[in-house]
């Protein structure tokens, strides 16, 4: 059983606490409501936004959407080769490389020309010094090629070489009609010993003329011993 005195306080501490409250509580209401306000306005967004990211963080994160375009530049890209149907792939398996063609470098118009025997005295030509002695080493070896083929060579009749004016059977075909191509002091490559092959002749004329027939090197002298020439064609045409 409780004390009297003990109720007594009690009771007058209770009675005091609510005075108390009584009087504090219309004061610290509107502070309390301002209070909750700030801190509502404030702190709103934290709670949320912790949620927020608690929620993402236990999301595990899903992998980048791949664009077509990336797709694209991942796929395998397909070649031509693997394009082409089995038959033409094997078909050109087994085709055998073919080796590069060589191009062949066109020839000058005079060459192509001496290619078909028509030749000029400046094909003739070879080193020898004047007066020199000649010996057959100093032909070319296009000249030598020349020996017994079939050639056509245009130049002029020496005049002193005849002695009538048609029916020409053999004179002295040289690279000018002037008389230094042909005797002492002349160049023996200027000039050549035409012989009219049996049945042909030809006609005297200042005009240059084209002799053909077959060629040989062979050497003529003039009765004193000395050169006189080294080329003879034996002509079937000379006009």
């Amino acid at each position: 059983m409780r004390c009297p005195v003990d109720t007594q306080a009690n009771h007058s501490f209770s009675c005091r606490l609510t005075a108390v409250r009584s009087v504090a509580m219309p004061c610290v209401a509107p502070f309390l409501i301002l209070l909750l306000a700030f801190c509502t306005v404030v702190f709103g967004d934290v709670r949320p936004a912790r949620a927020q990211d608690k929620s993402d963080s236990s999301t595990p994160a899903s992998a980048p959407k791949e664009t077509p375009k990336d797709a694209q530049k991942d796929a395998p890209q397909a070649t031509q080769k693997d394009a082409q149907p089995p038959a033409v792939r094997d078909a050109a398996a087994d085709r055998t490389p073919t080796a590069p063609r060589q191009t062949v470098a066109p020839r000058s118009p005079r060459a192509a020309a001496r290619s078909k025997g028509d030749i000029t005295f400046d094909d003739l030509k070879f080193e020898i010094e004047k007066g020199g002695k000649f010996e057959n080493s100093m032909l070319t070896k296009e000249i030598k090629a020349l020996d017994k083929q079939t050639i056509k060579l245009r130049g002029y009749i020496l005049p002193n070489s005849v002695y009538k004016s048609s029916g020409i059977e053999n004179f002295v075909l040289v690279r000018d009609n002037m008389e230094c191509c042909f005797g002492p002091g002349a160049a023996i490559y200027d000039c050549v010993m035409i012989y009219m092959d049996k049945g042909k002749t030809a006609d005297f004329t200042t005009k240059p003329i084209a002799v053909r027939g077959k060629f040989e090197v062979e050497e003529f002298k003039f009765p004193d011993g000395t050169l006189a020439a080294i080329y003879k064609i034996t002509a079937v045409e000379a006009k």
